[in-house]
């Protein structure tokens, strides 16, 4: 999993460092042929990206993006894509298992492409509940992890001969009528009393790691009886896969988690539109980047929603970071010196500067709100 405090320190790294973001996804077809598409790609974009270089900084850059051909020639990439952060002192490299652009950039860290593939995928955790036990597992951006497993251990040698009768036959216990149904009640409150206890487990790990959703699979009598044993407020974001998958590989159990969390994404962000545009109980919602910035600025937005391929300028002050699309290189604010930057790059940082959620929309599921300017917010 994506270590999240170090992409947070990365814009600490001095600069100049070339930053490469390279689709790898080995079952693409450009990366098949010898050498593969994103070497080609690398290789073409630093001989083009070179001549705005300044040229004090050329022969270090030469160096970092050789340094980057030779990893990758003797270190072939097997997820979707490779994220590199690469300086005289500085290596830093994330395998990622969602796909990104091809972008190359020279000095300062660029954090921007990586922070909206973070904000567009939700973490969800999974129980995997069957007759030996309960697993849980967090996923996140196509990369599922293993947190805690718990084996149950029922011991029936006791009830045998407290319960049944003797058997008919030596070595052959046969049941029965009333004595299979009381021993197939035991067995079910012992379950039950396993699950209840897990549930209060499955609570803090769901809070702690602050999951979207909870995707609970398994036989169906099962899964039915741990989200029973859940409190609501982890009941209301859990979703039943009711199949026994105990006998998949995890390659096949890890398919059919992202083919249920696919589903469940694209519902979701449904859903978030639909809210958007059919407003609420508070506030009425806002659209566009000019009022979303300025009321985000002013500490008014709860929570914001925009479209992926969302573009455009913006220019972000120097001292005190406030960002408009107007043309004055002063800032209104504190008159200091503005810079020109793309929305993109300053919109991830910003929302968590002011600790307002951002939730990021696929572009086929988007329509409406890039015809609304790509970006829109609830107000508290």
């Amino acid at each position: 999993m994506l270590d999240t405090r170090l992409i947070q320190a990365l814009p600490q790294i001095p600069a100049p460092v070339l930053t490469a973001y390279l689709e790898t996804n080995p079952a693409d077809p450009r990366n098949l042929r010898h050498p593969p598409g994103y070497l080609i790609w690398l290789k073409s974009q630093a001989k083009e990206f070179e001549e705005s270089v300044p040229e004090n900084e050329r022969k270090s850059f030469r160096e970092q993006v050789q340094r980057l051909e030779e990893y990758l020639t003797q270190y072939p990439p097997r997820a979707r894509s490779l994220v590199i952060f690469a300086g005289p002192d500085v290596w830093h490299a994330f395998s990622l298992h969602v796909e990104a652009e091809d972008e190359l950039f020279w000095g300062l860290p660029s954090l921007s492409q990586m922070l909206w593939l973070m904000d567009e995928h939700r973490l969800c955790g999974v129980v995997l509940a069957d007759h030996s036990g309960a697993q849980l597992f967090h996923y996140w951006m196509g990369e599922i992890t293993k947190d805690h497993e718990a084996r149950v251990n029922i011991d029936t040698s006791e009830w045998r001969r407290k319960d049944l009768k003797p058997p008919s036959q030596p070595f052959v216990e046969v049941l029965r009528g009333s004595h299979r149904d009381a021993f197939e009640r035991r067995v079910e409150a012992q379950y039950a009393s396993f699950y209840s206890k897990e549930a209060d487990h499955i609570r803090v790990w769901a809070d702690a790691w602050k999951l979207s959703a909870v995707f609970l699979m398994g036989p169906p009598k099962l899964v039915e009886l741990v989200r029973e044993k859940l409190p609501k407020s982890v009941q209301g974001r859990s979703l039943l896969v009711e199949e026994d998958v105990e006998h998949l590989s995890q390659a096949e159990i890890q398919a059919r988690i992202e083919s249920e969390v696919h589903n469940w994404e694209r519902d979701y962000q449904t859903q978030l539109v639909d809210q958007l545009f059919n407003g609420s109980d508070g506030p009425p919602p806002i659209f566009g980047v000019d009022q979303t910035l300025t009321l985000l600025q002013e500490g008014l937005v709860r929570s914001a929603v925009a479209v992926s391929s969302l573009e455009g300028r913006v220019r972000q002050c120097t001292k005190c970071g406030w960002t408009d699309r107007t043309t004055d290189s002063t800032c209104p604010v504190c008159g200091g010196a503005r810079l020109l930057t793309d929305l993109r790059a300053v919109l991830p940082p910003l929302v968590r500067r002011y600790k307002v959620p951002l939730e990021v929309i696929a572009d086929e599921l988007a329509e409406r709100l890039s015809r609304a300017g790509g970006i829109g917010a609830w107000l508290k």
